[in-house]
């Protein structure tokens, strides 16, 4: 099994896979209870992968289900969690007493392509890092969006990176900021290959 890597963080796990199975073999890794509820013929590699990752993490645990608004959850456990998946790649995070948001790409020049609709003029420091700054803000705004866990968000309006000189890995702050909801987080960041990986602390 590719389990690539897997750290403890504060009450929780960030776990990544690295995906060389085929689709048939990712369903072997699969128990038949969390086979039930996928459609088989239309599952896509990387969303199988990322079930099977979080399988191999906490097989102590029921189905993974998404409740009304898309976020996953274990169908037996309080604990919150959080997948993502990228290139040949898939992550996983759990987190035992707070909500939690992990995200990762592959860094390629499509981003480029709607920078316009999340980067935020008090953001343009980032832009400095060229791609690694454009994905910096959109993984940031990704996990922060995950942690929210409710649609309607503007990610430009709404959500907010403080900048910070970018390194191989580091923490930002960002800003949650809807009606009444305010919320600050840490993100903890890390480069490899050309991915980047970032989750809420």
């Amino acid at each position: 099994m590719p389990l690539h890597t897997k750290k403890h963080i504060n009450n929780g796990i960030v776990a990544l896979w690295h995906i060389t199975e085929t689709k048939d073999e990712l369903i072997d890794l699969l128990p038949e209870s969390w086979q039930a509820n996928l459609d088989m013929d239309h599952v896509q590699p990387h969303n199988l992968a990322a079930r099977v990752l979080a399988h191999t993490v906490c097989p102590e645990f029921n189905i993974l289900e998404k409740d009304a608004y898309g976020k996953p959850y274990f169908d037996s456990a309080d604990a919150k969690i959080s997948i993502t998946h990228a290139g040949e790649y898939a992550a996983f995070m759990l987190a035992n007493t707070r909500d939690c948001g992990i995200d990762m790409e592959q860094i390629t020049e499509r981003v480029r392509r709607i920078q316009s609709k999340f980067v935020r003029m008090d953001e343009e420091a980032f832009l400095a890092h060229d791609l690694r700054g454009l994905y910096m803000l959109w993984c940031a705004k990704e996990a922060l969006y995950k942690f929210y866990g409710l649609k309607s968000i503007d990610f430009k309006k709404h959500l907010k990176v403080d900048y910070q000189p970018i390194e191989e890995s580091g923490i930002l702050l960002g800003h949650i900021e809807k009606d009444d909801y305010s919320k600050t987080l840490e993100l903890n960041y890390e480069f490899f290959d050309n991915y980047l990986i970032l989750h809420t602390a």
